[in-house]
């Protein structure tokens, strides 16, 4: 194949890539974006939405096309993405940060399952009313910490897998 000079040049070789960890990354970034203050249940519950919903293939047929869709923290460019899709942290953000990303490595790694019983969907029910799209859903699964920062977590109304309603 000619290169630029005429001569021959070596086929292109794709870079080595670590995609799992690049994954893991911007899910990290989303979380901290949606989430910072949560702490580890939390995180891995916002992760497991996020592979449930690549998971369920409704969403996305990769992890980031499924996280861009997905995060209102990501589609309003919320500061706390802006500073998380920078790595614009200070020290203990960047403690927080690296904490996220022990949880989304072991989610994406499969050392940690499914935290929200199938839920493809997630809301601050303390901060926000029930948002339309709940009414064909069941609760599956709710935060335990500081209610300000709690999630509920949804997924499609049960057909008898036994992982109805809360």
């Amino acid at each position: 194949m000619p290169g630029n000079n005429g001569k021959e040049s070596e086929p292109f070789i794709a870079q080595a890539m670590d995609p799992l960890g690049a994954d893991s990354n911007l899910l990290a970034k989303m979380i901290f974006a949606e989430n910072a203050p949560g702490g580890w249940e939390a995180w891995a519950n916002i992760g497991s939405v996020a592979l449930n919903r690549l998971k369920s293939g409704k969403h996305g047929k990769t992890l980031k096309a499924v996280i861009n869709g997905m995060s209102s923290a990501i589609k309003t460019k919320s500061p706390q993405w802006m500073k998380a899709s920078k790595a614009e942290f200070n020290d203990s953000e960047q403690r927080i940060f690296n904490k996220i990303t022990e949880v989304t490595d072991a989610l994406v790694g499969g050392a940690i399952g499914d935290t929200v019983k199938g839920a493809t969907q997630f809301e601050n029910l303390n901060n926000y009313p029930m948002p339309y799209w709940a009414k064909d859903m069941d609760a599956v699964a709710r935060d335990r910490g500081d209610p300000r920062w709690s999630h509920t977590y949804f997924k499609e109304k049960s057909n008898g897998d036994g992982q109805g309603r809360l």
